[in-house]
């Protein structure tokens, strides 16, 4: 007699559902890929992936701040559960925000929608932070730069 188990045959129903699952993860990878977008992640662009950084270069980072209607300056949280949207969203986009910076209106109408209670926004700026690298380092204090400014409408 031997110790080993008996090898089981996987059933067609089981063939057919693991076949099915990686034919869908493959399609979603590949419109991901084809559209270019993170809407699919982890399935979707791997772009971000496909190019070496320069460990002198620079590093860009784009945020939004907000006026609130108490006077306080915060930082926008740029996360679905904040304003709905994440930052590489606001990225992706910045051509068009900065072309046309009403688009902000939605984020402010987002996060008074998302968080009632919350002190409302009156200002949204657009910034972005210029870091310089050395040997992968980042040198000094990032260089500031504020992109477009929007008036929140009520």
């Amino acid at each position: 007699m031997s110790s080993e188990p008996a090898v089981r045959r996987i059933s067609r129903r089981g063939l057919a559902w693991r076949l099915g699952v990686t034919g869908v993860a493959l399609v979603i990878l590949t419109m991901g890929q084809l559209q270019d977008t993170n809407d699919y992640f982890p399935l979707g662009s791997l772009s971000q992936y496909a190019t070496p950084r320069d460990m002198d270069g620079t590093v860009r980072s784009v945020y939004m701040l907000a006026d609130t209607e108490s006077g306080e300056q915060v930082r926008v949280p740029l996360n679905p559960q904040g304003v709905g949207v994440g930052r590489a969203d606001i990225e992706a986009q910045l051509d068009r925000i900065v072309d046309d910076p009403s688009l902000l209106q939605s984020i402010a109408d987002s996060w008074t929608e998302l968080h009632p209670g919350a002190d409302p926004y009156v200002k949204l700026y657009v910034m972005r932070d210029t870091y310089q690298l050395r040997d992968g380092i980042q040198q000094g204090e990032p260089d500031v730069e504020e992109l477009t400014t929007w008036e929140v409408r009520r």
